[in-house]
């Protein structure tokens, strides 16, 4: 019998958005297991393959989740997606690399965070009066700050906890475009997801009141927003490229390698889909 290990985390241990991919890896005659990638380690090390889903805490032990991956490799256990995949998504400064395969993104720096005085002088010698600060690793909108020029006295100290920052101009858009979500399987396209953000919000993610509804994306924006993969020798098994569509052009807000939701419950064939990739790397 194949031994399937899907990695979740303590507080969600069966994300409600992976139930669809539960149910239709059991209907195949796998066994399956699901937990915490911090919790008990014997399943993981039986596993035939081990997909990293629902690991959403990571941000909070970055060392502790990457020596995780790195030790299920050393027992060479099949990681999916692919260990160098997941240590270079989990930094935020990967988007600068993706930049410079001339992928759009929004305008970035890397900055000191814990320095009012120099994000200041970085927002005003590029004229900017509104930016987003976020950690270099970060999930769910953890950390992430909105900062505006006319009110830095205001503006806190703050607790980021990694020693770099990315500073981003702001958006002015997002609000009124949401953000759009494409899922690839293998490399190739599958489905796109529009994620409508909450009233009077500026953040995408759900813990802010976003929504989420199977969306229709014109080839050009597909194409455009693969070019992300483009990096790898490699597809990976799963991707999710989130960014703003702006008169048929696609701004790069995020590529998503180690946790995203998938949209299984949204568009239910996309588990088959996936999951006929899961016969393949497993026969």
């Amino acid at each position: 019998m194949t031994n399937i290990a899907i990695a979740t985390c303590r507080e969600w241990p069966f994300p409600a958005g992976d139930d669809p991919l539960r149910r239709e890896v059991k209907a195949r005659g796998y066994t399956l297991y699901s937990g915490p990638w911090n919790g008990a380690q014997q399943p993981f090390h039986e596993a035939d393959l081990v997909l990293i889903r629902g690991c959403w805490d990571y941000y909070k032990t970055p060392q502790a989740f990457l020596a995780w991956i790195a030790a299920l490799a050393d027992r060479s256990v099949r990681i999916r997606n692919r260990p160098e995949m997941l240590r270079w998504n989990l930094d935020k400064r990967y988007l600068l690399e993706l930049k410079e395969l001339g992928i759009t993104i929004p305008e970035t720096v890397v900055v000191d965070p814990k320095s009012n005085d120099t994000v200041l002088e970085e927002m005003t010698a590029r004229g900017w009066t509104q930016a987003v600060l976020k950690p270099t690793i970060g999930q769910s909108g953890h950390f992430v700050e909105r900062l505006d020029v006319e009110r830095f006295e205001m503006w806190p100290e703050r607790s980021i906890p990694t020693p770099q920052a990315l500073l981003q101009e702001f958006q002015t858009d997002i609000s009124s475009l949401g953000e759009t979500m494409l899922v690839f399987f293998g490399g190739h396209f599958s489905h796109a997801l529009q994620r409508k953000i909450a009233p009077g919000e500026w953040r995408s993610n759900s813990q802010y009141g976003s929504s989420r509804e199977r969306c229709e994306v014109s080839s050009n924006i597909v194409k455009q927003a693969q070019r992300a993969l483009s990096i790898f020798a490699r597809p990976p098994l799963y991707a999710r490229v989130d960014g703003l569509v702006k008169d048929e052009q696609f701004v790069l807000m995020e590529l998503e390698l180690i946790e995203p939701e998938l949209g299984f419950r949204e568009v239910p064939e996309a588990t088959m889909t996936f999951c006929n990739l899961l016969d393949e790397l497993l026969r």
